[in-house]
């Protein structure tokens, strides 16, 4: 990635730089999932996220902000091919439930490791591992925040991602091996970002995590899943929503794109 400096994301994650392995991926990982948060202000406000390598460094380590996939995965690929993985890139199909996805609009990473292929993802909004999962193996994985799973989906042929959620497994996001060049990235962005048909520019989303509680964000419902269960609740007012944002999920978000997503958020 162009301008992309190592050190700097170091320092935003707290990763700590290693040999490349199964534990220093998952490591990495985790770190950035955890200090960078899922944020769609952008593409809810209508601005395409840039997607040069500049621009996200910019956006999510310099200026501390976050971004959706394509921004998340773009910078997490950038670090793992700095600190010497075999990174490629998937595309995915989104499905939250259902039994099957829409288009190809999420970037995923595959990493191949001692000859094993890894799904590293810092850039779902959903409920994804904090770890690598190993794309080949059968049966359940054990991530720090739960149990997951991927499939054979014989209709799509896809791979599909699979978390188990009050004794079922709810299904994620399918994904192929196709090769995924830089057109097809734009033109994911740019639906994503701009097709009514997508979440992120009728509904703001957020998702970052607090210790062991994650914290997801629907417009003004927060929903907070940890060790003890869920709660949701809704944000009372402006104040709240700045405290959420800036206070528990870190975020720098300018006072701008702030009180409109807030104008939005309170007259829907």
């Amino acid at each position: 990635m162009e301008g992309f400096d190592l050190g700097g994301w170091l320092a935003r994650t707290g990763a700590v730089r290693a040999a490349p392995s199964p534990a220093a991926l998952a490591a990495l990982q985790e770190a950035q999932m955890r200090a960078i948060p899922f944020e769609t202000f952008d593409p809810f406000l209508g601005t395409t996220p840039d997607l040069s390598g500049p621009a996200i460094f910019d956006k999510t380590v310099t200026r501390r902000r976050g971004g959706y996939c394509f921004e998340l995965n773009g910078l997490f690929g950038a670090a793992l091919v700095a600190l010497g993985y075999d990174v490629r890139r998937a595309l995915g199909r989104v499905r939250n439930g259902a039994a099957q996805g829409g288009a190809r609009s999420h970037l995923a990473l595959q990493v191949t490791l001692g000859g094993i292929r890894y799904l590293a993802d810092a850039g779902f909004g959903g409920h994804t591992p904090l770890v690598p999962l190993e794309i080949d193996r059968d049966g359940e994985q054990k991530a720090p925040n739960g149990l997951y799973r991927i499939t054979e989906d014989p209709v799509s042929g896809e791979k599909v991602v699979e978390r188990r959620t009050g004794g079922e497994w709810t299904s994620l996001y399918g994904f192929d091996d196709a090769w995924v060049g830089e057109t097809e990235l734009a033109a994911a962005n740019w639906l994503c970002a701009n097709w009514p048909m997508t979440v992120f520019p009728n509904h703001l989303m957020l998702a970052g995590h607090d210790g062991d509680t994650r914290i997801g964000v629907f417009d003004r419902t927060v929903t907070l899943t940890g060790p003890q269960g869920q709660t949701r609740e809704d944000l009372a007012d402006h104040a709240a929503f700045s405290a959420l944002v800036r206070g528990r999920l870190g975020l720098d978000i300018p006072d701008d794109l702030l009180d409109r997503a807030w104008a939005r958020i309170a007259a829907a």
